[in-house]
């Protein structure tokens, strides 16, 4: 996940806590992950979990998205972070 990620988006993404295996997180500068976009992210069909949700201090962490891929195969992977470059780099 971390190596399809960093060759689908470079330096538009910085990786954190990805040493469990089973999901990392996924922050993306300049992107923000409004109900909106994460709708538009779903309807690609991937499913994202917006780290802001998941915080006690909100309004810090709105640009991260945690990905978990721990019962996903390669092939899987691999269309789910297409899918995801196609909705965040699309105007």
């Amino acid at each position: 996940m971390k190596e399809r990620l960093y060759n689908e988006f470079g330096d538009r993404v910085t990786i954190h806590g990805d040493s469990t295996g089973l999901h990392l997180i996924a922050e993306f500068e300049g992107i923000y992950f409004t109900e909106s976009l994460l709708s538009r992210i779903n309807d690609y069909g991937v499913k994202v979990y917006p780290v802001e949700l998941h915080t006690i201090n909100k309004g810090f962490y709105t640009n991260h998205i945690i990905l978990g891929f721990g019962n996903l195969d390669e092939a899987k992977i691999a269309d789910g972070v297409a899918k995801l470059k196609r909705v965040l780099l699309t105007k």
